[in-house]
C-alpha cells in the first residue's frame, strides 16, 4: 500500500500559486522597504517615531509572505497542518479583501471629484487588486474543505499518527476547527507584548470614555493582549471557562468599539492620541478625515462580532469536546 499518496492536480495548483503569490509579496514587500528607504535618504526624511513601526509592519508583512510559501510547499507535500493553515490564510485574505473593497470604494466616491483622476477607472483598478485574493481565497476555501480533498491529507499520515489523531495537547481534533483558528488568533496577540514598552511613542488606550495615556495607557493594553491570549490558550484546551472568557471579551470590545465611534468627544479624544503619539499635524480636511475613522473604528468590529458569531455557532460542539476531554477515559 502506498503510504506517500500523490497530491491531486488541484492540490498541486492551489500550492503552487501560494508558492508564486508568496514569492510575489516577499519581493513586493522588500522592494517597498528599498524605495522608501531610498527616498527617505534622497528627499523627504522619514520621521524617526515612524521608521521603527514602519519597518516593523514591513518585517511582519516579509514573514507572512515566506510563510505562506512554506505553506503552500507542505501543502503539495500532504501536511495536515499546511491544509489547516492554508484554509487560516484564505479566510484572512477574504476578510480583508472585502473590507479593502468596501473602505477603498467609500473613501473613492465619498473624496472630492478630481478632473485629473476618474473615479470610476481609479475604483476598477483598486477593485481587481482586492479581487484577485478574495478569488484565490473563496477557491482555497472550497476546495481545501471539500471531504475528497481533506481525505488526501488524512491517508498521507503515517499509520500511528492516523490512529491517534488527539496526540497535539493544542489540537484536539474534537474541538472545532473554527475555533482553533480563533483560538490562534487570539493567542498570537501575546506576541505584541514584548514590542510595547520600546515603541518610539506611548500608545494610549481607550476604553468607555477614558483614555489611558502614558505608563497606564501601555499597561492597560499589556493586560488586554494578555487577557485575550489567555482566552484564546482556555478555547485551545477546550476549557469552558476559554469559552466564556472569550465570549465576555469580545462582547466588551465591541460595546467598547460600538461607544467610542458614537461618542460625541471622539474627535477630541483622537486629536489628544495623535498629540500623545507626536504625529503631523493634520491638514484642513481634518472633520471629514475623523469622520473617516469613525467608519474605520465599526469595520474593526467586524472581527470581534465574527468571533462572537463563530463561538455561537459552535458552542454545542465545543462543550462535547470539553466534557470529551475532562471525563477520564477508562
Amino acid at each position: 500500500m502506498d503510504r506517500h499518496p500523490r497530491a491531486s492536480a488541484s492540490v498541486v495548483s492551489a500550492g503552487v500559486v501560494a508558492i508564486v503569490g508568496g514569492m510575489l509579496a516577499a519581493l513586493t514587500t522588500l522592494g517597498s522597504m528599498v524605495l522608501v528607504s531610498w527616498h527617505a535618504s534622497a528627499a523627504r526624511p522619514l520621521p524617526a517615531q515612524l521608521r521603527p513601526i514602519f519597518y516593523g509592519v514591513q518585517m511582519f508583512f516579509l514573514f507572512c509572505a515566506l510563510f505562506v510559501v512554506l505553506v503552500g510547499i507542505e501543502v503539495i507535500r500532504l501536511r495536515r497542518w499546511a491544509r489547516i493553515a492554508i484554509l487560516v490564510i484564505a479566510g484572512c485574505l477574504l476578510f480583508f479583501g472585502v473590507i479593502g473593497i468596501g473602505v477603498i470604494l467609500f473613501v473613492i466616491f465619498a473624496a472630492p471629484a478630481d478632473p485629473a483622476l476618474s473615479k470610476t477607472v481609479l475604483a476598477f483598478f483598486l477593485s481587481l487588486i482586492y479581487g484577485i485574493p478574495i478569488v484565490i481565497a473563496v477557491w482555497w476555501l472550497a476546495l481545501f474543505t471539500r471531504p475528497s480533498v481533506a481525505a488526501q491529507f488524512a491517508s498521507a499520515l503515517p499509520p500511528m499518527a492516523a490512529s491517534a489523531p488527539d496526540a497535539s495537547f493544542f489540537n484536539n481534533p474534537a474541538c472545532p476547527l473554527a475555533v482553533r483558528i480563533v483560538a490562534w488568533y487570539l493567542v498570537s496577540f501575546v506576541l505584541f507584548v514584548p514590542f510595547l514598552p520600546f515603541l518610539p511613542f506611548p500608545l494610549p488606550a481607550y476604553f468607555m470614555g477614558h483614555l489611558y495615556r502614558g505608563p497606564a495607557g501601555a499597561l492597560f493594553l499589556i493586560l488586554n493582549f494578555l487577557l485575550l491570549a489567555v482566552a484564546g490558550v482556555g478555547l485551545l484546551l477546550v476549557k469552558r471557562w476559554g469559552y466564556s472568557l472569550t465570549l465576555a471579551t469580545q462582547i466588551l470590545i465591541c460595546i467598547n468599539g460600538a461607544f467610542a465611534a458614537s461618542s460625541a468627544s471622539f474627535e477630541s479624544m483622537a486629536r489628544s492620541a495623535m498629540d500623545e503619539m507626536h504625529l503631523p499635524v493634520l491638514p484642513p480636511v481634518a472633520p471629514e478625515m475623523f469622520n473617516y475613522i469613525r467608519y474605520f473604528q465599526l469595520f474593526g468590529l467586524i472581527i470581534p462580532l465574527a468571533i462572537v458569531l463563530t463561538l455561537l455557532v459552535c458552542r454545542r460542539a465545543f462543550f462535547a469536546a470539553a466534557t470529551a476531554t475532562a471525563t477520564p477515559n477508562p
